[in-house]
Formats: structure tokens, sequence, C-alpha cells
């Protein structure tokens, strides 16, 4: 395996080993570089091999800071020579760098924790490699009450419509936790969060503390449901909710067997994170006949109606009476939903291993 010295500056090493001189692009103030990054403990380096990620082909280097800097535009400093990885054997891909809370320790049982900053970018093979830093949540947090919402029911059958109905049951497996959804080099769509987290109580979640101030390329998102339906997803705040009251996040999800049972797997292999949604008036009732636009280089649409535990293309350029659909995109995907006169925009993403959801009310 061969050695690299990553340096935060141009310049020659000392070591007469292979270096790669690594530069930092940061973030203007408007795009996040003056958010509050004090709470960055942690920040993980990785260097992705040429087989990554179909197989785990990477090395992995932590580095700890304490104090974190006071804002993003102060992590280069904080990160001066202190970066010195290995190469993968087979050769390196690209390499990432994410900034967060919590320690260097990693354990499967504890959360890595909120992401304040992602960079990464591919190798191209030149001795320099600058990788853009994008601010992703600011240190600042609020807390936050998450309403869970069953897609399904609310927009068919004999509960079309009933809130009470499409509530998530309480339970030992139910809750919600709130984080956010980053755009990566490597994997598409990285989920990251950290204690913001609780149990849901009489269809609820109070979190005592979230990030609320995100990122211009990343979303605040929400992984909540209960043993039936749930999702990771991108929540839009400035939205009208259908369910949810003031104040309160609304996380739609879906049944996890009529989400596996939906699955195109051909279009899943091209845009691999599958977004379940539904277009909604102001009365809670689905729109027939709107139109739901993503840029075809990240992503395509697929009008669709419940048929048993499958939701079954229409083959329409349009949606149907039940106002369902699915986005399948490659990253966190600005997407156009429009009805008539009435349009909104807003952002949606999952990652591959999850379903996400999404409910666009016209109004």
């Amino acid at each position: 395996m061969l050695r690299t010295t990553i340096l935060l500056a141009l310049g020659a090493s000392a070591c007469a080993e292979p270096v790669i001189d690594l530069s930092l692009e940061m973030p203007a103030a408007d795009r996040g570089g003056n958010f509050n990054a004090s709470c960055v403990t942690a920040v993980d380096i990785y260097t992705n091999g040429m087989d990554f990620p179909t197989d785990d082909d990477y090395v992995r280097s932590c580095v700890e800071l304490s104090p974190g800097p006071a804002t993003l535009s102060g992590i280069k400093a904080a990160l001066a020579g202190k970066i010195d990885v290995r190469l993968p054997a087979s050769g390196l891909a690209s390499v990432e760098i994410m900034g967060r809370r919590g320690s260097c320790a990693m354990d499967d049982s504890i959360p890595l924790g909120d992401l304040v900053f992602y960079a990464g970018a591919a190798y191209i093979g030149d001795d320099t490699l600058t990788l853009p830093v994008e601010a992703t949540s600011s240190c600042d947090q609020a807390p936050v009450t998450v309403r869970p919402v069953d897609l399904i029911k609310l927009t068919t059958g004999a509960t079309k419509g009933d809130c009470a109905a499409a509530k998530a049951a309480d339970g030992p497996n139910s809750g919600a936790d709130v984080g956010t959804l980053s755009p990566s080099v490597s994997s598409g769509v990285m989920w990251y969060f950290g204690r913001a987290g609780a149990p849901l109580t009489n269809g609820v979640a109070a979190i005592s503390a979230a990030p609320m101030t995100i990122g211009p390329k990343a979303c605040l998102a929400v992984s909540s449901g209960d043993e039936v339906f749930g999702s990771i997803s991108c929540v839009d705040r400035s939205a009208p909710t259908v369910c949810a009251t003031a104040g309160e996040l609304e996380a739609p999800g879906i049944d996890g067997t009529i989400a596996f049972n939906s699955i195109d797997v051909a279009k899943k292999n091209k845009f691999p994170n599958l977004i379940f949604g539904a277009v909604l008036n102001g009365t809670k009732q689905p729109i027939q006949g709107a139109t739901v636009q993503i840029d075809s280089k990240i992503g395509e649409v697929v009008y669709v109606d419940l048929s048993g535990d499958r939701l079954v293309p229409t083959g329409g350029s349009a949606t149907g009476a039940s106002g369902l659909f699915i986005v399948y995109t490659s990253t966190v995907a600005s997407v156009k939903v429009t009805s008539g006169a009435l349009s909104r925009t807003t952002i949606m993403s999952g990652i591959s291993d999850s379903p996400a959801g999404a409910l666009v009310v016209l109004r």
C-alpha cells in the first residue's frame, strides 16, 4: 500500500514519498462560509480506491479538533498540516473529507454525528487536488417536533385525506431522527445524523435539539416511521403541510412492502435513490393531472397508482387519481411540481437502501 501525504497548502513536503498537495476551496459567506463550526470535533478523510464503492476499497483517517473553528471559514487553518493518509492499493479514485460532531472512534451503535461540512473531488492523476468545501449544516440547533405520515393511507382508499388514520403508531420501533442528506462524490447521497432523535408519543417525536440551518447543496432530512411505514427524506420547512401543525416537520413515509414491490430495477440501477410522492390540494385531496419535473441528467419521474401491494406505472404524463408519483434520482435534486396555474419547486432526495417520501401541496 502506497503512502501519500496530503497537505492543506501548496508546496513541497519534507517526506521523500509521493505527495499530493490538497487545496480546500472555501465557500463564500452567503453559501455557508459563516456557519457556526465550533461543534466540529472530528474530521474524517477518505481516500477511495478504484474499486470503491463496489468493494470496501478505501482508507479512512480522522483528525480530532478541540475546539472547532468559530465559523466554517476557519476550517482550512484548523486542518493545515494535520492530514497524513495512505492510498488504497488499487490506486486513488477520489478524496472526501467530512467535518462533524462526535469523535474519531467508530461504533456502529453510535451515530456518526451531525455533518457540518463536506468536501470531495475525483482524482485524475495531478500532483494537486482541489476540493470545494460545501456547508452542510450549522452547529446552531433548535428543538423540533416531527410528525410521520403514511403516504399511502393519506392518498388512497377509505382513509384518503384522513390524517388520524395516516399517523404513525407509537411503539418500541417507532421514532424520528433529524439530520441531513448531502451529495457525495463517491456514493451519490449521504445521510448523517447525531443524537437529534426521539420516540413517538401520540404519533409525534419531540426532539430537543436538531440542525435547522442547512447549506445550499444539502437538505434538512428526517428518518422516521413505525413498524409498517417509514422513510429517510428531505423536508422542506417552507412548504405548506398536510397533517403537521405549525412548527412541526411533516415526514411522509411508505409501507416497506409496497416500496420494495414498486421498484423498477433498471431505473434504480441508473438513479439509485427513490422518492415516493404525492401531489395534494389544500383540502388534503390528491390532485389529478399534476406534472413533476426533474433534470433528466439527474433523475426520472414515473406516475403511478396503487394496485394491491404495489405502485403500478400508469404510462401517463401526469398524476392519476391518487396524485402519486415516484422520482428516481442520483443526488439532492430540485423538483418542480405544477398543476394548472399552481406550481412549487422543492428539494427531494433519499439514499439507495431506504425509500424516501414527499408530499407536495399546491393551493
